[in-house]
Formats: C-alpha cells, structure tokens, sequence
C-alpha cells in the first residue's frame, strides 16, 4: 500500500495531469521522490507523443516546435521551471550565502530570474526547432525526462539538506524509507534504460543524449548545492530543467 500511496503522491506533485486516486502520507516522502522516474516516464510518452501526432497532423514547423517546448513545462505544471528561476536568482546575485539563500525562499521574482528563464526558453525553442528538422527518435525524448529526474530525486535523497529544506526535519519512520527511495529509482531508471536501448533505432544516438541529461542535471544540482549551502526541492526543478536542456540539445546530435 505505501507504493501505491508513494507513486500517487508523486503523481499528484509532480504532474498535472488529473490524478486519479489522490493519496498523500508524510512519511512516504521518500518513496513518493522514489517514483520521479515512473512520472518522467508518463511525462515523457505524452511529450513524445505530442510532438510526433503534431508532425502527423502537418502542422507548421514553427508551431511543432513552439508546442514541444511549451508542452514540457506545461506537463508538471513549471514546477520546476520555478525552482529554476528561484535558484537562479539567488545563485546570480553573487551575495553571502544568507543573502542567496534568503532570496531562493522570497516570493517575489528579482531580475536576474527573468533573464535567465528568456535565455533558458530561447535555448530549448532553438535546440528542438533544429533537432526536429532532422527527425527526433521518440525514445530519446521519454528517456530525457527519465534520466532528468532520476538524477534530482537521487541527489535529494543522498544529500545533506539546506537548513530551510522540508527535508531537515524527518521523523524515524521517514529516513526509514529513504534506502526505498533510492532503490525505486535505481531499479526504474535500470529497467527503463534497457527498455529504452532496446527500442532505440540508434545506439549511439540514445547514449548520447542520455549521457547528456545525466551529466546536465547533476552539474547543475552539484553547483546549486555549493552555491546554495545544501540540497532542497528548488535545487532539484533547477537540475531537472539543465538536465532536460543538455538532452534536448543533444537531440541534435542523435
């Protein structure tokens, strides 16, 4: 049962799309970042699926890849596009550590946010309007979300905290379930990347961008970490979103 209350709970954080059994118990937070491989999973099928119904239906090129873009954003809610914007904020205004860290919890949205999510979209816009003139295969885009989050949620459950984190403070019963979460996404990440490689109409192309995202998500999460004093959920949207940059250009290439 605690799996199932897991995978719902990421479902309903992480996604949004309707959650059809909404679920939630604190002490399966843990297990619920467990399950951040099985929504990329989700996330990255009706991505991947978008786009190839959009090329299907003949849609204009500048469009296709408008929606792409927009479309994998849109599919967790920007959550973690949020979390990029925050930490960009904080790690952009080049103060005491205090300072980054109290400008990463304010609410307001400082200028250097803004800059750098423009940068970030054009990014994206322009790495998959070139991948898709050459053709994208439809595995490489599900693994792209995989591997994004996998890194993240193991990042979260392996580092230490930033004190402002809601990971600081956890009961017996939560840091009993963190080798769970851990081993959910080891054991997922493994069987989607055999499913993944055996789909794939081009090896060397899929290692490529999944070698990509992997590499992309965790030099962001091990900067925003050194920067930021610590490991928190913003941290882990800012890797997801340079992780899913570096795939998507490596896109490019496969």
């Amino acid at each position: 049962m605690k799996y199932i209350t897991g995978f719902f709970m990421t479902w309903g954080n992480f996604c949004t799309l309707p959650c059809p059994c909404k679920l939630w118990d604190g002490k399966y937070k843990s297990i619920m970042l467990g399950f951040l491989p099985a929504i990329g999973l989700i996330i990255g099928l009706i991505w991947a699926a978008a786009y190839f119904a959009m090329v299907f239906l003949g849609l204009p090129y500048l469009v296709v890849s408008f929606l792409v873009t927009f479309l994998l954003f849109a599919l967790c809610g920007f959550m973690h596009l949020d979390g990029f914007m925050d930490c960009s904020d904080a790690i952009m205004s080049r103060r005491p550590l205090e300072d980054r860290q109290r400008i990463l919890k304010d609410s307001h949205t400082g200028a250097f946010a803004v800059v750098s999510v423009v940068f970030l979209i054009l990014g994206y816009y322009s790495c998959i309007s070139t991948a898709i003139s050459g053709g994208i295969d439809f595995v490489n885009m599900i693994l792209i979300c995989v591997i994004s989050r996998s890194v993240s949620g193991l990042e979260v459950l392996i580092s230490k905290p930033m004190g402002t984190s809601q990971y600081v403070e956890m009961s017996d019963s939560e840091k009993a379930t963190k080798k769970e979460g851990i081993m959910l996404i080891v054991i997922q990440l493994i069987a989607f990347l055999i499913l993944g490689f055996w789909c794939s109409s081009y090896y060397t192309g899929t290692a490529i961008v999944c070698a990509a995202a992997a590499t992309g998500a965790f030099i962001a999460v091990t900067y925003g970490k050194k920067q930021l004093g610590g490991m928190n959920g913003d941290i882990a949207g800012y890797g997801i979103v340079w992780g899913e940059l570096a795939g998507v250009a490596a896109l490019i290439f496969s």
